[in-house]
């Protein structure tokens, strides 16, 4: 299944429109870096993250080609950084220029920052040791639209590369601009590749906001005993190795 480049201008155009009435309506607000949930949130996505790095058995980021697909104003690639990465290494794609000219101001200056569509990677194959999308899929309704960009994030992954897509798993019906990925979806976008990990984490947003200061505790209780209340996953995957590939055509 194909999407025409008419298609592919129209899921641009939603996307551009959807995040321009966002920015607008205030809702950024919510996510200040002085709200006591938006601390919590920051510190559930740094641990989860390490703790897939320490999976994969990946100590030293400093050799790593890493590419962040919608990577808005550069936070994750920042946070590299911070844990060892090689900015000159590090490269971040949006389709938004405000977020990527923020990106610049608050960044490395050797960091590849681009404006762009990732329907269409501006990357060459097999350059890439680890491509990131985060909240990036749900964001896209079309399901074609979403299977194309999934397999420009493989085309640019090397053999033995990985994958890793941080994203909601439950479409809101109180937010008909995103849709939720679930594990059968990461399967359908990502055929062939090796899955290595997933995990699951981040208590509603909405509840924890309603939770009072000093009980944020009640939150990591909750993805740790019910954890079929967390709204995200952080799916590994790996593009299998040129034998491994021949072993499965086999």
């Amino acid at each position: 299944m194909g999407i025409s480049l008419s298609k592919m201008s129209q899921e641009e155009r939603r996307i551009r429109q959807v995040y321009a009435k966002r920015d607008a309506s205030g809702k950024p607000a919510l996510y200040h870096w002085q709200r006591q949930d938006t601390l919590y949130l920051i510190y559930r996505s740094r641990a989860v993250l390490a703790r897939a790095f320490q999976c994969l058995g990946i100590n030293d980021l400093a050799p790593l080609h890493i590419l962040d697909v919608g990577c808005g104003s550069g936070g994750w690639l920042r946070l590299l950084v911070e844990w060892g990465a090689s900015p000159e290494r590090l490269h971040g794609i949006d389709l938004l220029p405000d977020r990527i000219v923020r990106a610049q101001a608050l960044s490395p200056v050797s960091i590849d920052w681009r404006v762009g569509n990732a329907l269409g990677l501006d990357y060459a194959g097999a350059t890439m040791d680890l491509c990131a999308a985060n909240t990036v899929f749900s964001s896209i309704l079309d399901p074609a639209a979403r299977l194309a960009l999934a397999q420009e994030m493989t085309r640019v992954v090397r053999p033995g590369g990985y994958i890793m897509i941080f994203d909601y798993v439950i479409s809101s019906p109180f937010n008909t601009d995103t849709v939720g990925i679930r594990q059968k979806e990461i399967e359908r976008l990502f055929p062939g590749l090796l899955r290595r990990h997933r995990f699951k984490l981040i208590f509603p947003p909405p509840l924890l906001r309603l939770l009072p200061r000093g009980l944020l505790w009640l939150a990591h209780l909750c993805e740790v005993i019910l954890p079929f209340l967390c709204t995200h996953r952080l799916f590994v995957l790996q593009k299998p190795a040129a034998d491994e590939a021949a072993t499965q055509v086999e």
